[in-house]
């Protein structure tokens, strides 16, 4: 008897619905999608692209992961919150975050500033960084952790300090990574305080 092959889910329909919306959100065709994929050493053609966008392709998880860094994502964004969760299309990504920013937030974002050219995985720290910020001050659009879709997120006062921790977390590894000078007077010594 010959094996029936898998039917594709509902996280795998998420998954071509969210490989979809941030490539169109980013302006890429799916041939742009393709040659980035090939940077990160893992190259799929259009077709394939197109079968992945329409769940007629499985993903595997290296595919996933390389779907994730060509978009600029974690791999956790291209996935729903639960394996039951409905396979849905989120809300379109606006062109650009509002530019308005909260006390920590804008502190934050002087304090990185400071730190110049950031190599490594300091940019990807700082990103973290300015995300956690923007939910405390409550009012900036932030990336959604399930979609990567950034939404409106007031911050919950239960979850302040939560937020809070992982923001210090953050701005200390980013810190460790730097190299330090006993000598430097760059005032930023309130970089890990929130």
């Amino acid at each position: 008897m010959a094996a029936r092959p898998l039917e594709i889910g509902p996280a795998g329909v998420h998954l071509g619905q969210a490989v979809t919306r941030l490539r169109e959100a980013r302006g890429w065709d799916q041939e742009t999608l393709g040659a980035r994929l090939a940077a990160e050493g893992r190259p799929m053609s259009q077709p394939i692209l197109s079968r992945v966008e329409a769940a007629t392709r499985r993903v595997d998880t290296d595919d996933l992961v390389a779907l994730a860094a060509a978009l600029g994502v974690s791999p956790a964004a291209l996935l729903p919150a639960t394996e039951t969760a409905p396979a849905t299309v989120p809300p379109p990504v606006p062109t650009a975050l509002a530019d308005e920013a909260g006390p920590v937030s804008s502190a934050l974002a002087d304090d990185i500033e400071q730190l110049g050219d950031l190599i490594g995985m300091e940019p990807t720290l700082a990103a973290t960084a300015m995300r956690l910020a923007r939910q405390i001050d409550g009012h900036a659009p932030v990336e959604c952790d399930e979609c990567g879709t950034p939404v409106q997120a007031p911050a919950d006062p239960r979850l302040l300090p939560q937020l809070a921790r992982e923001l210090r977390a953050t701005v200390a590894a980013l810190l460790e990574g730097r190299a330090t000078d006993d000598n430097d007077d760059d005032g930023l010594d309130d970089l890990g305080v929130v």
